[in-house]
């Protein structure tokens, strides 16, 4: 800080040197590089207890966690000089609580003086992180708390049936392969009910939060989270919107196809069927022997083999990345599919329970595409803004898994045999027209709910539930105040204000690969398998950029069109559909 001071003296001794702006750029530059480096530690050391508590799931290590994000933004008057080299913190810890730093960084920010992209976008990182350990420290400790435990007692349930507790991995399983509608309702009560006890605690969450952004002028937190991602709340609902009017009629559509294999399934009539019946955005409705169909196309296949051969082919070799990575199928990990960031191209970790089947082999090509992405950031984007937004990682991440039902990959990458191509081409068109469709709707559903709820948290939340999954999905919640359907997600635990964003990773998805298609495959043979020509496009006109650009600017060079729901539509809704 003493270097940073005395920076700022020379400037206002000799002001003819330099014009206003010079000088703020000047001030600001000098800052972060003073910073980033203790910064990027924190991330560090972070990250890697994440991945900790992500692989071990114990109690430890969530606490430590906690510990990482409270002695890091720990404030000024509760800090030890001792210096202890096996924790980072007790040296690191006043990166983001300098009261003064706040207000040079805020200064900055509202002087219109930054002017330079690289430096602006930076600036915005920098005063977000700064925000939160500017409110009253024990505040500050309780939201901190609040939302890591919220998030640990949602993924740590157990849930009892017939007298045996079960996991959420084990119940996952139960609701797929089962065929009884009332042990679906056991299941779908016993979360509830464990979900309703962290109602109070979810809504206090939001209220915090809210309270929080007013304090720096922001109208409430979803406005705020958005802000930090270039995004408008006015931006997002147009685009959610958008997709709604085009969605609606073929999901409805779609949901009359649905509607039958499950009464067949639970051998219910149609009109019994209830929306706990219904699956999860993560499950497919394909039917049980086109599911089998379609793995056996895997059976004898390595799915993490066979990612990391295609990856290498396409110029993006990332079987370093898997060597570092915890992939093994394991029951606990059958529904997680991670990849967490330590230190970009230099430490880059995979988690997931991987079988040869289909479902392994869509999880690994979406892993595939995080790490390659990651891998191939330039290493000269400041380090402040090399993580991408979620639109764009996930897009990215969505555009490789789709690649797994996309008739024309798959038989170019696994021989199918004349008996049973017409059988995976019916697979791939229910993947697609069915099972995306799902995923959209509920996505928007889940979308709006985030947005409404910090809009005002105070309303009947079980109603909005209930008007939210009619409007999108066509299922009948009940209105039941306190009942708390609503919490029986986890993304209720975290309301990150993030949901849109898969929404907008799907849209994109569609978009980049129409575009390589268009623009690499169409150019140079015709197939992705060891065409190199797919990475290098890739890396030139998207992955280097990390965030350096806003996102919607990032598409439009990756794509060379501005952001287009079109694609998504139309890989979703058969042509006579369109046309009606």
């Amino acid at each position: 800080m003493r270097n940073l001071f005395i920076l700022i003296v020379l400037i206002l001794v000799f002001p003819a040197c330099l014009n206003e702006k010079q000088q703020a750029e000047k001030i600001l530059q000098h800052y972060i590089d003073q910073k980033v480096e203790l910064i990027r530690n924190l991330y560090l050391e972070s990250a890697v207890a994440t991945w900790n508590a992500t692989v071990s799931g114990n109690e430890k290590d969530y606490q430590k966690l906690i510990d990482i994000e409270l002695d890091f933004n720990k404030s000024n008057q509760n800090v030890s000089n001792l210096f202890a080299p096996d924790r980072f913190s007790s040296i690191s810890q006043n990166v983001f609580s300098n009261v003064q730093d706040f207000e040079l960084l805020k200064k900055l920010k509202f002087s219109g003086l930054i002017t330079d992209s690289l430096l602006s976008r930076q600036l915005n990182v920098l005063y977000q992180a700064f925000m939160g350990p500017q409110i009253e420290p024990e505040k500050y400790r309780k939201i901190i708390l609040n939302e890591i435990k919220l998030g640990q007692a949602f993924s740590s349930f157990k849930i009892e049936l017939d007298g045996k507790k079960y996991g959420f991995a084990q119940t996952d399983s139960i609701r797929k392969n089962t065929q009884n509608a009332l042990q679906v309702k056991a299941i779908s009560d016993a979360v509830r009910k464990q979900g309703s006890l962290l109602a109070p605690d979810i809504v206090r969450m939001v209220k915090d939060r809210n309270e929080f952004a007013v304090n720096f002028g922001y109208p409430d937190y979803y406005c705020l989270a958005l802000e930090s991602k270039d995004q408008t709340p006015e931006r997002i609902k147009k685009l959610l919107d958008e997709i709604e009017l085009k969605t609606r009629n073929p999901y409805f559509e779609a949901k009359r196809v649905i509607d039958q294999m499950l009464a067949r399934r639970f051998a219910i009539p149609v009109s019994d069927l209830q929306p706990w019946l219904y699956n999860d955005e993560r499950t497919s409705y394909l039917p049980r022997k086109f599911t089998l169909k379609m793995d056996s196309l895997f059976s004898k296949v390595d799915p993490i083999q066979e990612t990391a051969t295609f990856f290498e082919g396409i110029g993006l070799p990332i079987q370093d990345v898997i060597d570092n990575s915890d992939l093994k199928y394991r029951p606990e990990k059958e529904s997680l599919t991670a990849m967490i960031n330590v230190d970009f191209r230099n430490d880059i970790r995979l988690i997931a329970g991987i079988r040869n089947s289909y479902d392994g082999m869509y999880r690994m090509m979406h892993l595939g595409g995080h790490a390659s992405h990651y891998k191939s950031i330039a290493n000269d984007i400041p380090y402040l803004i090399k993580t991408p937004i979620a639109a764009i990682y996930e897009g990215v991440a969505r555009y490789f898994e789709n690649l797994a039902s996309d008739y024309n990959w798959l038989k170019d990458e696994f021989p199918v045999d004349e008996k049973n191509q017409k059988q995976i081409v019916l697979v791939c068109q229910h993947l697609h027209q069915v099972d995306r469709l799902f995923r959209c709707r509920k996505l928007l559903a889940l979308s709006e709910f985030e947005r409404e709820i910090y809009l005002n948290p105070d309303q009947d939340l079980d109603l909005l539930w209930h008007k939210l999954n009619l409007k999108y999905l066509g299922q009948n919640y009940p209105e039941e105040r306190g009942i708390s359907y609503w919490t029986a997600n986890k993304f209720s635990t975290s309301l990150s204000c993030s949901v849109h964003n898969f929404v907008l990773a799907d849209i994109f998805a569609a978009q980049l690969q129409h575009a390589v298609e268009t623009n690499v495959i169409k150019k140079t043979g015709g197939k992705y398998q060891e065409n190199k020509a797919v990475g290098k496009y890739l890396v030139d006109n998207l992955y280097r950029y990390g965030n350096r650009l806003p996102w919607e600017q990032l598409i439009e060079r990756a794509t060379k069109e501005p952001l287009n729901s079109s694609y998504l539509v139309k890989s979703m809704v058969d042509e006579e559909e369109m046309e009606k």
